[in-house]
């Protein structure tokens, strides 16, 4: 397998928040994100089969919140996950990777199981559970995102946040902001985020959070 492909048996997954009322957040551009992925990928999708197998979970009530993860092979095979959900206190904490990603444009740019350019930051979070998420940076010193979460900062009386041409996988939380005009894309150096009054992040499970960068040792 060559660095730049994906394994066969990764699969595309999309993390999406179900409500107590039974209602996915955000689940249109969850939609079209999987099926850019899918045509871009050469994945077989259905998207009324993603819809039926998504109709047992809507429309019935739940004590909490629900994380609800959908995967596609890509022999157009879905399986679901559901599980409770907790709330997150903020601001968030957040650190720095200590040196830039490393990876595909394939790979960053689409959501998939193959995620071995995080894991040295995933392993990280885990022993360090205080902190939301690790954010990455590319070799020109340029903030690209969260192992978890999209980056913003305010800046000139403005929320930006890293374009998508730096190599960054398009949140849907992040989509739905810039079509509402509360962000706009704008290229963030390290120094801007290390000096920013106001920090945020956003996953489509977690919302837009309140956030702060922590100083952190060089390595993992």
């Amino acid at each position: 397998m060559q660095p730049h492909q994906l394994s066969t048996d990764a699969e595309l997954i999309e993390t999406m928040r179900l409500n107590r009322q039974g209602q996915v957040l955000l689940l249109p551009y969850h939609l079209h994100r999987l099926t850019r992925s899918a045509a871009q990928l050469g994945f077989t999708l259905d998207t009324d089969a993603v819809l039926g197998s998504l109709a047992p979970y809507l429309h019935r009530y739940y004590s909490q919140a629900q994380r609800l993860r959908i995967s596609l092979a890509q022999d157009g095979h879905l399986s679901l996950q559901c599980s409770p959900l907790t709330t997150t206190s903020q601001p968030v904490r957040l650190r720095l990777a200590p040196r830039p990603v490393h990876s595909s444009i394939l790979h960053l740019t689409h959501k998939t199981t193959q995620r071995s350019h995080w894991s040295a930051g995933e392993h990280w979070l885990q022993r360090h559970p205080s902190y939301f998420d690790v954010i990455y940076y590319d070799k020109e010193g340029f903030v690209t995102e969260g192992g978890r979460s999209n980056i913003y900062v305010f800046h000139q009386n403005q929320w930006i946040t890293p374009p998508s041409t730096q190599g960054l996988l398009a949140g849907v939380q992040r989509a739905e902001l810039l079509v509402k005009g509360w962000v706009q894309e704008q290229p963030i150096t390290l120094d801007q985020l290390r000096q920013a009054q106001r920090v945020r992040v956003s996953n489509a499970l977690r919302g837009w959070l309140d956030a702060y960068l922590v100083h952190s040792p060089n390595s993992f």
